[in-house]
């Protein structure tokens, strides 16, 4: 090494060492000054009593301090400076010194260069050259495959009839909850405490509800004693006929007003879909040859209104909104005398989506209704509760709440298509008396329809074992 290269190598040495103290030993410098100096005020302000916190706060930073002048940094800042010469002397181009480089060789070389940055570390192999490695591995692009469109998917929903859509829509509660309960009951071979123990935890998963459940079993235990039943299967009759009954014993149909205008005032917590859920409910009325006009009661939620009158335009009802922050009572006012005006047969007023929890909240929903039952002709005839089927027994607790603020008349339950969880409508009736009149079992448009309860059970304690996944929804002719 001539002399020139030594002094360039200590000046570089100089410079790395320069470097280091000026970024990290005045770092570790800082922070020991800092330990020291509070150390000292621990011990001034709190006295001999907090001594020994003082003095471990005080011996850190006379460690860090000690770190900073005293711990060397060059032998690692060296060796990494020989690796970097080295990855440097590798990829030089000089490499080979026989031959003339050819434009055409600049893509190649760079590659080379690059995949040795990826793969440092790599031993090379004895006696190849960078260049002959190179050759021996040029840079191909990998081919481009032709890009597919996605083909939309085929509608089916929409050729199904409302039986065959609530069936695909209950699938999940049918192999959750009854597929359970028949596993349970056709597979035993005979009536024991442990059976029933089975049955009540499978109605407790299904989200029956405490109430309910107590009721089946107080029955099933009832009609097994009276009727000395022995077979299994005969429980399995037994519980679809006590469902049937707790179905049935409210009367499903909307109410509507015979001599003039009908309002429906609907009300929910937040996130349940209040306001799609009035679009499907304005779709299904106006096919069935209704004038509806729909209220915007929502307030206080950000663009709500302007989202209530997309709904309408895409529907083809009007809307009578008010201003953003406006008083919800005042709203359904102008929105009863403006359905009367436009002679409507159906007014469906919006309301904000608020925690059954607020009292102050819970207040308002009284003065909207006592609004519309002054203003209208026995109104409102209908209000209903938006309940989200997948939030289960808080769905129950939501309505047994707003049942001691309004007079609840009906339940609508959405989204039985995404829960395994549809026992959640036998718990809700049950505790609070009222029927559910409406249920949606998907998104679209139609998938929304009047709550038969025949229909729910039949769909629900469908048998699906003989059939085939070309025949499980024929297509409506």
């Amino acid at each position: 090494m001539t002399e020139e290269q030594k002094n360039g190598s200590e000046e570089k040495a100089s410079a790395n060492q320069t470097r280091q103290w000026d970024e990290s030993r005045v770092i570790v410098l800082l922070i020991g000054l800092s330990l020291l100096i509070e150390g000292l005020l621990i011990y001034y302000q709190a006295g001999p009593s907090q001594a020994v916190v003082a003095g471990v706060t005080g011996l850190a930073g006379v460690t860090m301090l000690l770190f900073a002048w005293l711990v060397p940094f060059e032998e690692f800042e060296e060796t990494r400076s020989v690796d970097e010469e080295e990855t440097d002397e590798e990829l030089r181009p000089a490499a080979l010194p026989d031959q003339t480089t050819q434009p055409g060789q600049v893509i190649e070389k760079t590659a080379v260069a690059a995949e040795k940055l990826v793969k440092a570390g790599e031993s090379a192999v004895p006696g190849v050259s960078v260049a002959e490695k190179a050759i021996e591995k040029p840079v191909e692009k990998p081919a481009e495959k032709p890009v597919e469109k996605p083909v939309a998917p085929v509608e089916e929903e929409e050729q199904l009839s409302w039986f065959q859509r609530l069936t695909k829509g209950l699938t999940k509660t049918r192999t959750g909850f009854v597929g359970k309960l028949k596993k349970l009951v056709l597979g035993s071979t005979k009536i024991d405490d442990n059976l029933l123990d089975e049955l009540e935890e499978a109605l407790f998963e299904a989200d029956v509800g405490v109430k309910t459940t107590q009721e089946l079993l107080q029955y099933l235990h009832k009609k097994v004693d009276e009727e000395d039943i022995t077979d299994p299967e005969k429980i399995y009759a037994i519980l679809r006929d006590q469902l049937r009954g707790m179905l049935t014993r409210f009367s499903s149909e909307p109410v509507f007003n015979p001599g003039g205008l009908t309002v429906f005032l609907i009300i929910g917590v937040n996130g349940v879909g209040k306001t799609t859920t009035i679009a499907k409910l304005a779709r299904r009325f106006v096919k069935d040859g209704k004038k509806v006009v729909l209220a915007a009661g929502d307030t206080f939620r950000a663009a709500a209104i302007d989202q209530l009158c997309i709904w309408g335009e895409r529907v083809g009802v009007e809307v009578i909104r008010g201003s953003e922050g406006g008083d919800p009572g005042a709203l359904a006012f102008d929105a009863i005398h403006a359905a009367k005006k436009r002679e409507a047969d159906l007014l469906i007023i919006d309301t904000a989506g608020r925690m059954h929890v607020k009292a102050n909240l819970m207040a308002e929903l009284k003065k909207v209704q006592k609004i519309a039952e002054k203003e209208s002709d026995g109104g409102p005839h209908e209000i209903l509760l938006v309940l989200d089927a997948t939030t289960g027994q808080n769905a129950v607790q939501q309505a047994k709440l707003f049942k001691e603020a309004l007079p609840i008349t009906g339940l609508v339950v959405t989204k039985l298509d995404g829960t395994a969880k549809g026992g959640v409508l036998f718990a809700v009736e049950e505790q609070i008396s009222a029927p559910v009149k409406f249920i949606g079992v998907g998104e679209k448009m139609d998938d929304l329809m009047p709550f038969n309860p025949e229909q729910f059970l039949e769909a629900l304690f469908a048998d699906d074992s003989e059939k085939t996944k070309q025949s499980d929804y024929n297509v409506v002719q």
